[in-house]
């Protein structure tokens, strides 16, 4: 079973931050101290942890220890709280033990930070993984890697208010990481998870008297570019959308604006008291600083097993590995696959990955045209006017179509649309 060092330190950090506040009530923004070893706050009023009340000063000490026992606190406290992954002293500990069962008896500490569940102290229910269509197995290996970004707390909190989700971003922005990591938590609240990627799958599983999340992600990327897939969600959206409540979701990680316009359609023919605007239940899952994709790396990096040299390495130069904005998490991965060459960053960066290659491979002639026409246009957003000259001069028969009747299909994916 893996251990608390799968954390590192500062998911370990925020894990112990969240469980003190469960458990006493205290805030986590009052911590103190080193960003990479010991966080401290001192209570100067008794507080009540399991039943027991602890006497002030109460000493609050979260402890990351790499190898030696953690060391007695100052006496002048008449009551210590300590968290750590090692042996320490205090009038409450909370070690190994301690913190999975805090895991398991925290539903919400799950949700909030679904790293933690690498640990495997919350297994999924199996009865409902019994009754999934879920890739258990990728999202195992997933969990051992997720960083829960900005983009992870504004998804849970859009399905809480209404129900259904809309992941946007261009490709290997971890829009799919998301919705798994969604269902591999809701798994251990006895939920099922299914992945669908036609509309006609939802109905054929769908049960009331069961929580249940359902991942459209039938998005072009990962295999194939299917843009008419999309558009069978937009079409049974008004069926799909009635299904949902409090204990039915929807995550749709596929091109947006098929969605965008069923949703339109559906406020100018039903009103709007029963569906969400578009706006409210879309995530950028591309919103991604050099601060979270560092921290992707060292997970990576942990879970790829490189030699302590290597690791190091990482550690010394993540900031500047991960810094293009082009460095995407799943380049990221494939980094790490290849042993983290931080000499030749430059080569992930060149290289299409392969689920880019498929894609580009899986378009119709005429899109291919396309791309090529806008990369032989002017530097910066391109105007119509100018993306149909450069188009001319690369169709064989002459610009058939508008370049706004080609775009649609692109958009999202190959390419973003300013208005």
């Amino acid at each position: 079973m893996p251990g608390l060092e799968e954390l590192g330190w500062l998911q370990f950090e925020r894990l112990c931050e969240l469980v003190l506040e469960a458990d006493a009530g205290v805030d986590p923004t009052r911590w103190e101290g080193s960003a990479d070893h010991c966080r401290e706050v001192v209570c100067e009023d008794a507080i009540r942890l399991h039943g027991r009340t602890l006497a002030p000063p109460v000493l609050i000490r979260c402890q990351w220890s790499r190898a030696d026992p953690v060391g007695s606190p100052p006496s002048r406290f008449k009551s210590v709280v300590t968290f750590t992954n090692r042996p320490a002293p205090g009038d409450m500990v909370y070690g190994e033990e301690e913190l999975r069962d805090a895991i398991r008896r925290l539903p919400a500490l799950r949700m909030k930070l679904p790293s933690i569940l690498s640990l495997d102290a919350a297994p999924p229910d199996p009865d409902a993984l019994s009754r999934s269509t879920f890739d258990m197995e990728a999202t195992r290996a997933l969990a051992r890697v997720f960083v829960p970004t900005p983009a992870w707390s504004r998804a849970v909190a859009v399905l809480n208010t209404h129900n259904v989700l809309v992941l946007t971003g261009p490709p290997e922005m971890g829009k799919t990481a998301i919705a798994r990591m969604l269902g591999l938590a809701l798994l251990t609240q006895g939920w099922e998870v299914h992945e669908t990627t036609r509309p006609e799958q939802v109905e054929a599983r769908f049960d009331r008297s069961r929580p249940q999340l359902f991942i459209a992600d039938d998005a072009f990327g990962s295999t194939e570019y299917r843009p008419d897939s999309a558009e069978r969600w937009a079409n049974n959206l008004d069926r799909i959308l009635r299904a949902t409540d409090e204990q039915h979701w929807l995550v749709w990680t596929s091109r947006p604006a098929p969605l965008r316009a069923g949703l339109r359609r559906l406020h100018r023919e039903r009103g709007g008291e029963h569906f969400p605007q578009p706006a409210a239940v879309q995530v950028d899952a591309s919103a991604l600083g050099v601060e979270e994709k560092t921290l992707i790396l060292f997970r990576h990096a942990r879970a790829a097993g490189l030699t302590p040299e290597r690791r190091t390495l990482v550690r010394r130069h993540g900031e500047a590995i991960v810094g293009h904005p082009h460095f995407t998490p799943e380049r990221i991965r494939r980094f790490v696959s290849r042993g983290a060459p931080v000499d030749d960053v430059e080569r992930e960066l060149r290289e299409p990955t392969a689920a880019m290659a498929t894609s580009y491979a899986a378009l119709e002639r005429e899109h291919r045209e396309l791309l090529l026409a806008m990369l032989d246009s002017p530097p910066g957003p391109v105007a119509e006017r100018d993306l149909a000259a450069a188009l001319r001069r690369h169709t064989e028969n002459g610009c058939p179509k508008a370049p706004a009747d080609l775009v649609d299909r692109l958009a999202d994916h190959f390419l973003r649309v300013i208005a």
